[in-house]
């Protein structure tokens, strides 16, 4: 397994307090290997061969403790790697939106949108990841609550930096959850095929360290599914109310509980006992029969959270069918749907090949192998639900907005967990075809060189260096708190959310102005604020380009402060506009 890891990855380091472990060549590995292969043979055929069919044993037995480290592995590359920055629109709209929970507030108020004469000036005051409410000056948030209500207690009882501990714990859940649900669905090994692949995923890696929505509502859909596999009683109850938590999360996956009522109701019908719960002797327990009555309990549970978020929806957008995103025929047409298709499909592609590859072998063995030593579970079940939730994600995202960067596989995401099942059982399935002795180093090596593609992927798409990349926001926000006056007007675009979150100042959003902005800015002068600019390198031609009669748009003066590496953020203060000036910018790092 070492040596198909080094061979992939080109070498590692583990540090374990003060052990460390470091493999980057692929010769000790080798020698070990050919040296136990070599002790084995020598202790006689009998033994070698039963060493390896107790191996396959072994895996088995121990598939949920691997399942717990695998998951305590995912939250702790979302602590470690974590951006713990109010960034950009999604994350400080969440974060943001947490501590106006924790304040028992749903809405914020901004008195300066009442106090220009500007057309649309409440949208114009208003951060990313908020809009207008009903009235003037009062700002309501743009994404769901979901998030921010787990995050909310927790910034009561943590402080600042509890918030940001959600999504790795969240994403610890969905791998746990992901190796359980294969259990009961096929087998052990199903699940911790579906557990690792999971927690190597690449885009789950990518969004385990910032503080989205997209890694809690997949741990919710996939707990909520677990739940429903239940034998116990309050099984439903339970599936529904976790649903209940993934619909306030995303409500537009609402459609995703129609897969958590089909395992409710034990359909497909479970014929065959998996192996989890036959070595639990609680294969007589398994329900086999449709169960329709289940329902009552799973709606009990699931209908008070729609409620919810129907009052919220209609208390901040004044309809109960409203969203913060806008008008459904402003996010959705039939015109996204062949762009998004293709561009799904090459994202999945880039990013899950190793899955897809590990799912196309198994297939190939199970078209040409016949019988086996064993015989595997059936996998009517995890095909059909894999299908069933494949088909609601993909359909409730190829109709909206085309995107171009491959993080945006993140919205397949709630899909994850069930289709890496379905690998797992056609794993799982074409294992069972060969030979008992050869089982068990096939599957470990298959896993190691899965996840090793897999890690490769995610440090090639960044999601081990987005702390660095997103401090820039943190750092400028943090500078503007300790140095700007407490009449300070914030002119950004980008950093808006940020700005406000940190700085606790107001912000004014220069794309969405609707007046000149010379114009803008002397109207906040006039009634006695003092506006500075804060724009990253890439805005600047586009403030120009919107404003072009503009002599302060034209940023012609020295920076008083820079920030980031890779993208540069600049703070200018107007009133150092001009020739007289010769004091050297702030570099903060």
């Amino acid at each position: 397994m070492v040596l198909v890891i080094v061979g992939i990855t080109g070498g590692f380091t583990l540090d374990a307090g003060p052990l460390r472990f470091s493999a980057h060549g692929w010769r000790a590995p080798l020698l070990v290997a050919l040296a136990a292969l070599g002790a084995m043979a020598f202790s006689g055929r009998d033994a070698f061969a039963g060493a390896f069919s107790a191996a396959w044993t072994c895996i088995d037995d121990h598939a949920a403790a691997c399942a717990v480290v695998l998951a305590a592995t995912a939250a702790g590359v979302g602590v470690a790697h974590g951006t713990y920055s109010a960034s950009s629109s999604d994350a400080s709209g969440y974060v943001s939106e947490s501590r106006l929970i924790a304040s028992a507030r749903l809405a914020s108020d901004e008195p300066l949108a009442r106090a220009v004469a500007w057309p649309n000036a409440t949208w114009a005051f208003a951060p990313l990841g908020y809009r207008p409410g009903s009235d003037a000056g009062e700002l309501v948030p743009t994404y769901p609550a979901g998030l921010p209500l787990v995050m909310a207690p927790l910034r009561l009882l943590g402080g600042e930096l509890a918030p940001y501990l959600v999504v790795p714990f969240l994403g610890a859940m969905a791998v746990f959850a992901a190796y359980r649900v294969g259990a009961r669905l096929h087998s052990r090994p199903a699940g911790l095929t579906a557990a690792l692949l999971l927690a190597t995923s690449p885009i789950l890696l990518f969004q385990i360290v910032q503080p989205m929505s997209d890694v809690p509502v997949t741990a919710w859909w996939t707990l909520a599914l677990l739940f429903a596999l239940s034998p116990l009683p309050n099984g439903p109850l339970a599936a529904g109310a976790t649903a209940g938590l993934a619909v306030l999360t995303r409500p537009n996956l609402l459609p995703f509980a129609a897969v958590v009522a089909l395992a409710v109701m034990n359909l497909p019908r479970l014929r065959g006992a998996a192996s989890e719960a036959a070595s639990a002797g609680a294969a007589r327990a398994m329900e086999r029969r449709v169960r329709p009555d289940r329902l009552v309990g799973f709606a009990a549970g699931i209908i008070p959270a729609i409620g919810a978020q129907f009052l919220m929806q209609w208390h901040l957008y004044g309809s109960a069918l409203a969203s913060g995103y806008g008008a459904a025929s402003g996010l959705y047409g039939l015109a996204n749907i062949a762009p998004n298709v293709a561009g799904y499909a090459q994202r999945m592609l880039h990013g899950e090949a190793a899955a897809l590859t590990l799912a196309a072998a198994a297939v190939a063995v199970l078209a040409v192998a016949r019988g086996g030593a064993g015989a595997a579970p059936p996998l009517k079940q995890p095909l059909v639900l894999a299908t069933i939730a494949l088909a609601i994600v993909v359909a409730s995202y190829v109709p909206y907005g085309v995107f171009a960067e491959w993080s945006y596989l993140r919205f397949l995401l709630p899909a994850f967990p069930l289709l890496f099942v379905l690998i797992g059982a056609l794993v799982a399935a074409a294992l069972m075809r060969l030979p008992l002795p050869v089982r068990a180093a096939l599957f470990v090596c298959a896993l190691a060189a899965a996840a090793s593609v897999n890690v490769v992927r995610a440090r090639q798409e960044q999601a081990f260096s987005m702390r660095r990349y997103e401090s820039r926001y943190s750092l400028a926000g943090r500078y503007l708190s300790s140095s700007l006056a407490a009449n300070t007007v914030v002119v950004t675009s980008q950093h808006s959310g940020s700005a406000r979150y940190y700085a606790s100042l107001p912000v004014l959003r220069w794309d969405q102005l609707d007046v000149d902005f010379d114009l803008a800015i002397a109207a906040l002068r006039a009634i006695g604020r003092h506006p500075v600019l804060l724009v990253e390198d890439w805005e600047t031609a586009r403030l120009a380009a919107k404003y072009p009669r503009s002599a302060m748009a034209r940023l012609d003066w020295r920076p008083r402060a820079e920030f980031g590496e890779e993208t540069r953020v600049f703070l200018y203060d107007p009133d150092d506009r001009g020739p007289a000036r010769t004091w050297r910018a702030d570099r903060v790092h």
